[in-house]
Order: structure tokens, then sequence, then C-alpha cells
């Protein structure tokens, strides 16, 4: 099954744009703190937080006036996400500075809708964005897609900077480079190939990785991590039951 359109560059590189972003952010937050220049590594992460903070809500909005075409899926899931995890987080010489972002959180995502209802004046884009999803299950893992970077985060959560520094640049690599194959191809079994292959490869780095500093720090156990893997290799999947719900089925002869 082929798709039926075709993703241009520019379709390409606003689904890209959201994991360049926080592929950064991870980048530049594992920076040690004994490197150089440490003002200017400041300045790069309170850019990059306020990036976050603004750009994916537009993403979200742009995504929605053109009723969810397949390059914008992440970006509904990064902000229900983000907004979750910043309510219960306080960004210490940023906004709020110590205080939690609390229901504060959840403004951006509430402008989002406001706004888009107001220009649509129209369910229908949100009509799409389920009647795509029921025609190619692979958008809605697209979509959870969009979580992995907060993922990421909280599983390397007090690794010493310098260790995960490095691994946050090859998990960046790989989400861009499954972001950009997942659009690229056209056949469905080459998406769910591309899926299936890179947040294997993103999962397993980002459970393993701290599981093994951890074990060489005063120990873990390795099983919960192990566990928790692929449970969340098979959430993010769990979209290939609606093939499965909606198959037709076979006539008996």
């Amino acid at each position: 099954m082929k798709s039926k359109k075709h993703v241009s560059k520019s379709e390409t590189l606003a689904a890209l744009a959201l994991f360049v972003l926080c592929g950064l952010e991870l980048i530049f937050n594992e920076v040690p703190f004994d490197w150089p220049p440490p003002g200017w590594v400041r300045s790069i992460n309170g850019t990059l937080l306020a990036g976050m903070v603004l750009l994916p809500p537009v993403g979200l909005w742009f995504g929605w006036i053109k009723s969810f075409p397949r390059w914008s899926y992440p970006y509904p899931f990064f902000v229900l996400f983000f907004s979750w995890m910043m309510a219960n987080t306080a960004t210490p010489g940023f906004i709020f500075d110590r205080e939690l972002w609390g229901w504060r959180a959840w403004i951006p995502l509430a402008v989002v809708v406001l706004i888009s209802l107001l220009m649509t004046r129209s369910l229908r884009p949100l009509q799409a964005f389920f009647t795509n999803i029921r025609a190619d299950w692979t958008l809605l893992t697209f979509g959870l897609f969009g979580g992995v970077p907060l993922l990421i985060a909280v599983s390397f959560d007090e690794v010493d900077r310098l260790y995960s520094l490095y691994f946050m640049v090859i998990l960046t690599i790989l989400m861009l480079g499954t972001v950009f194959l997942y659009l690229q191809r056209q056949n469905h079994k080459e998406r769910i190939a591309v899926l299936g292959i890179g947040i294997f490869l993103i999962i397993t780095l980002t459970m393993a990785v701290p599981t093994i500093y951890w074990f060489n720090h005063g120990g873990t156990n390795i099983l919960p991590a192990v566990i928790a893997g692929i449970l969340v290799y098979l959430f993010m999947f769990s979209p290939a039951l609606i093939n499965l719900i909606h198959r037709p089925r076979r006539r008996s002869s």
C-alpha cells in the first residue's frame, strides 16, 4: 500500500524542526558544568527551552489548520506530554523561576485550540486527525514518537553529564533519521519497518545506557529497565490493533 500524497521538502523540514530543537536541548543540557564557556551554554539552554515552549504549539496550530498532514502528528503529542511534564516542573532562571508551572503549562495548548477553532470554524480538522489514523495506523505511532525526546530526558536524569552527552548526540541522530525516513517512504510496509527499527534502537539505548551507568555506580536491578523498555515499545506499536480491528473480514466461500 502506498501513501496517497508525497511529503514535500518543506513538510519534511517542518517535522524535523521539532526533533532538531529537542535534540539540541538534550545535547546542551548535558554539557558538563566545568566546560567553558558556562555563560554561553546557559544562554543557549534558555533559548532552546523557550523554543520548546513556543515552537511545538505553532507546529500544532499549523498542522491543525492544514487538517493534520502526516508530518504534523508528533506535534500534538509532544505538546500534550510536554505540558503535563512542565505542570510539575520548576525552571529556575526562566519563566516562573523556582515556582512550579502548574496549570499555566497548559496555556499554550489552550491558546492553540482556541485560535485554531476560531480560524477554521469547524471540527473537520479534528475529524481528519482520527480519520487519517484509521486509514494508516502508523500515523498514531509516529505521533507517539513525539514523546520520545521527553522519555530520553527523564531516563537520563541525574546521570553524569559527560557520560550522557555522547549518547544524546547518537539518540538525536537516530530520531532525525527515523523521522526523515518515515516521511520519505511511500510504501506502508517500509514505514512500519522504519518505525520498528528506529524506535527499537532508541528505546534500547534509552533504557540500557542509564541502567548500565547506575549498575556501575552502586548497583541497580536490570530487570525493571528491560520490562519498562518492552512495555514502552509495545505501547508505541499498540496502534497496530487499529489495523486488525478494521481489517475487512474475508467472506467464507
